[in-house]
């Protein structure tokens, strides 16, 4: 399993936090979705299919603006 961190403009509360786990869990190979709401870090635990563009890419379709 593999780790990737990233911050996403946009989250501002809990209901944010929560279409963030949503949009990237549901990605193929994702394991775990973390989201930290004051950093605006989100954290996924995935196997090799998922790269960094892939997710940053999911969080574009959610409304949320990567770092």
């Amino acid at each position: 399993m593999e780790t990737t961190t990233l911050t996403a403009g946009g989250i501002v509360c809990g209901g944010c936090a929560k279409a963030v786990k949503a949009a990237v869990s549901a990605v193929p190979g994702v394991s775990g979705v973390q989201v930290e709401v004051a950093d605006k870090r989100v954290t996924v635990t995935h196997d090799e299919r998922v790269t960094r563009s892939v997710i940053e890419d999911t969080l574009k379709r959610a409304g949320f603006q990567p770092a």
